[in-house]
């Protein structure tokens, strides 16, 4: 895996288009300016046991300027919705909703660093809680599919 903003390469970043970069110069270090969640998806690879999103639920990002939003559904989650605010590194501040599969609506916040793999995905290391219920806290990894 790579820091999604700084790796060192000669030359240009070739790009995967979940990216946007410049050149450092003769360093050879390429700062990574912005990831792009638009259009993206994602799905779980991990949750802590006080979560209700499984590996059946998929997460579908839009993106313009600096705000992301979502929905998600899945066989735990029959319908859910996000709204994040993009910060300078790529991190998302992000707040939820959904309805389970109990038909219980449930909220949280969650803070998401990205992660660029070796592949050119984008996984997502989340530390999230709920602001309804226990207020209990949790951690997921999301990837990019």
């Amino acid at each position: 895996m790579q820091n999604i903003f700084w790796h060192r390469k000669k030359g240009r970043h070739s790009g995967t288009g979940n990216i946007k970069s410049v050149s450092a110069g003769s360093k050879g270090i390429t700062v990574l300016k912005r990831i792009n969640y638009h259009n993206k998806s994602f799905r779980l690879v991990s949750n802590s046991e006080n979560g209700e999103v499984d590996g059946d639920t998929v997460f579908h990002y839009e993106q313009e300027g600096d705000i992301v939003s979502g929905t998600y559904k899945g066989v735990a989650v029959r319908f859910g919705t996000l709204i994040a605010k993009v910060e300078g590194r790529g991190n998302l501040d992000m707040r939820y909703q959904h309805v389970n599969k109990a038909g219980e609506l449930m909220t949280g916040k969650c803070r998401s660093v990205p992660e660029l793999l070796q592949d050119g995905r984008i996984r997502l290391k989340e530390t999230w809680q709920w602001t309804c219920g226990d207020c209990s806290e949790g951690e997921s990894i999301l990837e990019e599919i």
